[in-house]
């Protein structure tokens, strides 16, 4: 679809991928909402991720409409850890294009690098999870154990079925503050609705018909 877009977002053009598409007087502008979903639940979880460092796992569809509005938005420096596959060489590509475009200092690293993990979390204000492990179809964790912790270190996942994922359960047992995915769907949303519309969408509405925070 983003090849058929007359025109990309900033956000799209990086992403090279677009999930909704606004016809402005037959011109078809392409732009990513993920990423703006996202960062709005975060805000919306208490979290002002303005100049903090950032743990993201997996680099997929979602995850780097994520990696690529955080650092559009502000964060000083994301560690992105992915699957070394057939994938590796389009987020090396995604990774260049933010450190020259952004101010953001963005790093990949092997997600098998379990040293490196446990390095760049010791100095993350936010690990966040982007992959499906921790769905019901894909349990599991990518954080082997409570030692790659730290106090103050907020967990988040774009996982929203199930609410808590084994890595959310993980970090509230060892009493940090996390956050699911739920609210970045509905954000996601949101952000769809305006560029559609030009109206803002009753979020608040919506939140207390539809929504529970897990």
């Amino acid at each position: 679809m983003a090849d058929l877009c007359d025109e990309l977002s900033p956000a799209a053009q990086i992403c090279g991928a677009v999930n909704t598409v606004v016809n402005d007087n037959g011109r078809l502008i392409g732009h990513t909402t993920d990423g703006v979903g996202y960062m709005m639940s975060a805000k919306d979880a208490g979290c002002d991720l303005t100049g903090k460092r950032m743990v993201q796992l997996g680099a997929g569809g979602a995850g780097t409409a994520i990696l690529v509005q955080a650092a559009m938005d502000g964060l000083a420096a994301i560690d992105v850890f992915n699957t070394k596959d057939q994938f590796w060489p389009r987020v090396e590509q995604i990774v260049a294009q933010l450190n020259g475009r952004t101010d953001c200092h963005v790093t990949l690293h092997d997600l098998a690098d379990l040293d490196a993990l446990r390095g760049c979390l010791a100095q993350a204000d936010l690990l966040l999870n982007t992959t499906p492990v921790g769905m019901n179809r894909i349990p599991g964790c990518l954080i082997p154990d409570p030692t790659y912790f730290h106090p103050g270190l907020v967990v988040s996942d774009v996982i929203y079925e199930p609410q808590e994922t084994q890595l959310l359960r993980k970090a509230r047992e060892a009493g940090l503050k996390t956050f699911n995915g739920m609210y970045m769907l509905l954000y996601q949303g949101a952000a769809a609705f305006k560029l559609w519309t030009g109206q803002e969408m009753p979020v608040e509405q919506i939140k207390a018909k539809y929504f529970s925070k897990a």
